[in-house]
């Protein structure tokens, strides 16, 4: 079925860009999201040994080359610089992806004697051995964000992507009111995120009459997604809904819809900054383009890293530590866009605007 409207008003209406279409973002609105986070005690609760402060802290970061990372490290070392009391030293490293290097790394950083190491791992189960090996030398470990093996490490601190999707799922169920045929975009092939994330959806959606056409890969890259959408559009004639695990993703298919004059549908994704803007630019002028996002916060290094402090002070944290995302929908979305920012911005986020401008230059 054909848009309503013309595929040139629609793309100009987008490329006026989203500053113009929305409110200016309340200088209170989502300014500190950690405050009211919703951050779920698993398991047993574990205490640290009290030493002396202040302390060195060391982060292995497994790969920096991507704007979550970038502003991960930033609220890190917002948060350090704000402790100096606690803080003597914030040592961060960049994986480059590689297992080796990061594994080496930590090496280094036990070698150099911090107090903690933070660590977002490149392998759940290589990685975790490095990490135990700091643990049996007193050292601190918090791994987060990303799946680690074993509990040779202090506190783990993340979302869940089984959850995450099972929720993405629910909203479909509500947005197409239990029925319709989707296609699924994910990341890189055979990413476990992807894998867990689409678990979760397809329990939600049992009992229903929504039918998942396909799932691929979409590479967490617009211009990729775009490309793949295309061939989806093509090859499915009746699509009613979308359903992404990131919002580059998701931007990218509706870009597709977009340009093969094709109705818009209900997407779901995560917290990037792009696709609020281009739903704000369009202005509900297809009132079918709608969306439920689930962000992956990027101040989770800053609950790792709070839990590590506390473990140095002799206090007690729960050994596995949930971090509940935000769900962003077209009711709260003027609460997260950052419209004067880039599009890779993730929006939920404890960095305020001049930070990420200085981020994203």
């Amino acid at each position: 079925m054909s848009s309503n409207l013309p595929r040139r008003t629609l793309l100009a209406a987008a490329a006026a860009g989203a500053a113009a279409a929305v409110a200016p973002r309340p200088a209170d609105a989502a300014a500190d999201p950690i405050a009211t986070a919703t951050i779920t005690p698993v398991g047993a609760t574990v205490t640290g040994k009290a030493r002396p402060g202040p302390w060195r802290i060391g982060f292995a970061n497994g790969y920096a080359a991507s704007p979550w990372r970038a502003m991960c490290v930033a609220a890190i070392e917002q948060e350090a610089a704000a402790r100096p009391q606690q803080i003597a030293q914030l040592l961060v490293r960049d994986g480059k992806g590689e297992i080796e290097r990061q594994i080496d790394q930590i090496r280094g950083l036990i070698r150099a004697r911090v107090d903690a190491i933070l660590c977002i791992p490149n392998s759940p189960d290589a990685v975790a051995a490095a990490l135990a090996d700091a643990t049996a030398q007193g050292i601190v470990t918090v791994p987060f964000n990303l799946p680690v093996d074993g509990d040779g490490w202090s506190c783990y601190v993340a979302s869940d992507p089984a959850q995450k999707g099972h929720a993405m799922g629910a909203w479909l169920v509500g947005a197409l009111n239990r029925q319709g045929k989707i296609v699924g975009l994910g990341g890189v092939p055979g990413n476990p995120y992807t894998a867990a994330c689409w678990a979760g959806t397809q329990a939600a959606l049992q009992g229903t009459a929504i039918t998942p056409l396909n799932l691929t890969a979409g590479w967490w890259q617009r211009s990729r997604a775009r490309a793949v959408m295309a061939g989806l559009i093509a090859a499915f004639p009746e699509i009613d809904g979308i359903w992404c695990d990131g919002g580059q993703d998701a931007t990218g298919a509706i870009e597709a819809m977009i340009a093969a004059h094709r109705r818009l549908v209900p997407v779901t994704g995560d917290d990037y900054n792009g696709l609020l803007k281009l739903y704000a630019a369009l202005g509900g002028r297809d009132p079918g383009f709608t969306f439920g996002l689930m962000s992956e916060p990027s101040w989770q290094g800053v609950i790792a890293l709070r839990a590590a402090l506390t473990l140095l002070g002799g206090g007690s944290v729960a050994k596995r530590q949930l971090v509940q995302p935000a769900l962003i929908t077209p009711a709260n979305y003027q609460q997260y866009i950052r419209p004067r920012l880039p599009d890779a911005v993730l929006v939920d986020s404890a960095l305020d605007d001049a930070t990420l401008a200085r981020i994203f230059g």
